[in-house]
C-alpha cells in the first residue's frame, strides 16, 4: 500500500547551509496496519508525514502509493483520488480548519468528492465524534481537543483509506486520548501515528518505526520488542540513564522521555 525506498530529504537554512531531515528511509505498510512513528522532536516524524501525505516529495529514493510512484511532476494526475484516500490530521488542528460553522467544515470534503445526502452525512459524523451541539459553531470558537474532534470528522467523513496523525494527544485531555484510542481501534482503516510519547505508543499501533536524531530509521518491528530495548531506545534518545546519589552511594535508573 505505501512504500518508501530509501528516500532522503534535506533542506537549506537561512545560512545556506544543507540540513538533513531524513536519511536513507525504507519501509512498506499493507492495508490495515496500525504503525507508529517514534522519535524525539527534530527527528524527522512530520517531515516523514508530509512526504506520505504528497505535501513534500521524496529528493531522493522513492515514493510508491499502490504501486504509483508519487512524483511531484506528475501528482495532479492522480491528487483526486490519492487526497480522498489518505488523510493526513496535522499536529495543529487550526491549520485544517476554514470553514464558517463545524457542520460546513465536515460537508466540505463531502461535497469536494461528490458524495450524496452531505447533510445527513454530516450530522451522522457530527453525533459519532460528540459534535452534534457544535454543528451550528466556528470552529474557531472551539477548544483545542474539540478543535482537533472537528478536523478529524472532517477526514473520516470522506472514508479514507489511510490515516496519517501528527501527535494527536497533543492537544488532547486524557478523557479525549482514551475515545481517540477506542475511536481507531474500531476503524479498518490503515493508520501511521507520530509520537515520541512511549506510553501511548501501544495503544496506538503494535508495530513501531523508529526514527534516530540523526534522521534514520533504527528499528521496524514490533512495538513491545522496541520497548523492551533499552540499547535501542537511548539510541533513539527516548530513554536515558539518570544518576542518583544517596550519601555516599551513587546509582543510575533509566528513565522515559514522556515529555509532550
Amino acid at each position: 500500500m505505501i512504500e518508501l525506498r530509501n528516500v532522503s530529504f534535506e533542506y537549506t537554512d537561512f545560512r545556506g547551509e544543507k540540513k538533513e531531515l531524513l536519511k536513507e528511509i525504507s519501509f512498506k505498510i499493507e492495508e490495515n496496519e496500525r504503525v507508529v512513528l517514534l522519535g524525539i522532536n527534530g527527528s524527522g516524524k512530520s517531515t516523514l508525514l508530509k512526504i506520505l501525505d504528497a505535501l513534500l516529495f521524496p529528493q531522493t529514493g522513492s515514493y510508491l502509493y499502490n504501486g504509483t510512484e508519487i512524483k511531484k511532476k506528475s501528482f495532479k494526475k492522480i491528487s483526486r483520488t490519492f487526497r480522498k484516500e489518505v488523510a493526513f490530521l496535522m499536529q495543529d488542528p487550526n491549520m485544517l480548519l476554514f470553514n464558517a460553522t463545524v457542520q460546513e467544515e465536515i460537508e466540505f470534503g463531502l461535497r469536494q468528492f461528490g458524495f450524496d445526502a452531505v447533510e445527513d452525512r454530516a450530522v451522522e459524523i457530527a453525533k459519532r465524534f460528540g459534535l452534534e451541539k457544535y454543528l451550528d459553531t466556528p470552529p474557531f470558537y472551539l477548544s483545542g481537543g474539540e478543535k482537533q474532534r472537528v478536523a478529524l470528522a472532517a477526514l473520516i467523513a470522506v472514508e479514507p483509506k489511510i490515516l496519517l496523525m501528527d501527535e494527536p494527544s497533543a492537544n488532547l485531555d486524557p478523557p479525549t486520548t482514551g475515545w481517540l484510542i477506542d475511536l481507531l481501534s474500531d476503524m479498518e482503516i490503515t493508520t501511521l501515528i507520530s509520537t515520541h510519547n512511549l506510553s501511548l505508543a501501544s495503544e496506538f499501533g503494535d508495530r513501531a518505526l523508529v526514527l534516530s536524531h540523526q534522521h534514520r530509521l533504527i528499528f521496524d518491528g514490533a512495538i513491545d520488542q522496541f520497548i523492551g530495548n533499552q540499547e535501542l531506545m537511548m539510541q533513539a534518545n527516548l530513554l536515558h540513564k539518570h544518576k542518583h546519589r544517596h550519601g555516599s552511594i551513587e546509582h543510575a535508573h533509566f528513565h522515559l522521555h514522556d515529555w509532550e
